[in-house]
């Protein structure tokens, strides 16, 4: 009997096992489609090794902790917060969070069954839209239970990549040098929200109307709105495209925070939220750059706007 049969069976009268669509990384579990109760659903199921095998982590107490944590932050997240999510920010439905020990049942209704497919890259202004309607309804929230600090590439959760940036000279010893301010800045920001903190396009769905759904919220945490636009584009955008159209998408998203601001926070000054979150746009990709100069310094992402964010952090005298 798989694992997570036991974890289901106390909730559902009817069990029945569909195809596997997906293994989770490095060996963390899988994500199954089936029939539970007659309802068609897909069960993210979770049971951690004791050992992580991947090429570019090494194994460690403290990249197991943090791969351990994620997964218990997810199973919060959709316990706790995904139900109050507003409508212009909602995340795909769960119907059971289940956990036992390291095991892990995610019960989600099956989106493709409810016209949503996965997003592309026709829905880069509707992610954005969701995205600042996530940050407005959520600013000033505490993060119980989830990361208290947002996103999986956060300077105290990276030890071990940031110890390789003193294998390199140039400017990933620049970045290493400036890396704890860059931290601390991005941490002591004003205006704190919840993130998604892995907020790429494959982890969106969308329907013909453009409405949206997130998912895979293992990273999602107290920080800065910015660092989700942030990394967003860098899952959708080429280095060409980023140096042409950054700057109209980073607008999109605050015209849409500004008017969210207004519908969920009334009373705090969005064009405040604006101006301090603008400014910490070069901060949150320099922040990105540390961790991918250590995990994997010929990253395609590694690209010329990226460092042109990187000299701007540098040249500012953090």
């Amino acid at each position: 009997m798989v694992f997570y049969i036991p974890l289901l069976q106390p909730h559902f009268k009817h069990i029945e096992i569909g195809d596997t669509l997906t293994s989770l990384w490095s060996g963390c579990g899988s994500i199954v489609q089936c029939q539970l109760d007659d309802e068609p659903c897909v069960v993210k199921a979770i049971k951690i090794p004791s050992h992580i095998h991947h090429p570019k982590i090494k194994q460690s107490e403290v990249a197991l902790k943090r791969k351990q944590y994620s997964y218990s932050v997810e199973c919060t997240f959709y316990k706790l917060y995904s139900p109050h999510l507003p409508k212009h920010a909602q995340s795909i439905e769960c119907i059971g969070a289940i956990n036992k020990d390291d095991e892990y049942a995610l019960v989600f209704k099956d989106f493709t069954k409810h016209g949503f497919t996965k997003a592309g890259p026709q829905h880069v202004k509707a992610i954005l839209k969701w995205l600042a309607h996530f940050h407005a309804f959520n600013l000033s929230k505490p993060a119980d239970g989830l990361w208290q600090q947002g996103n999986y590439w956060h300077l105290s959760t990276r030890p071990d990549e940031f110890n390789k940036l003193s294998e390199h000279a140039d400017k990933k010893s620049d970045i290493r040098s400036a890396a704890h301010k860059i931290d601390k800045i991005l941490q002591t920001s004003h205006y704190k929200t919840l993130i998604h903190g892995d907020a790429k396009l494959a982890n969106f769905a969308a329907d013909e109307q453009s409405e949206i759904l997130g998912y895979d919220f293992q990273y999602v945490g107290a920080g800065a709105g910015i660092i989700d636009v942030m990394y967003f584009m860098t899952s959708c955008f080429n280095d060409k495209q980023l140096h042409d159209h950054a700057d109209e998408y980073l607008a999109y998203y605050f015209t849409h925070l500004k008017s969210a601001l207004k519908i969920y926070q009334p009373t705090i000054d969005a064009d405040d939220v604006t101006a301090q979150w603008q400014a910490l746009w070069p901060l949150a990709w320099a922040d990105f750059y540390r961790f991918l100069a250590g995990w994997s310094p010929e990253h395609f992402k590694i690209n010329s706007y990226m460092l042109k964010q990187v000299n701007i952090t540098l040249a500012s005298n953090i």
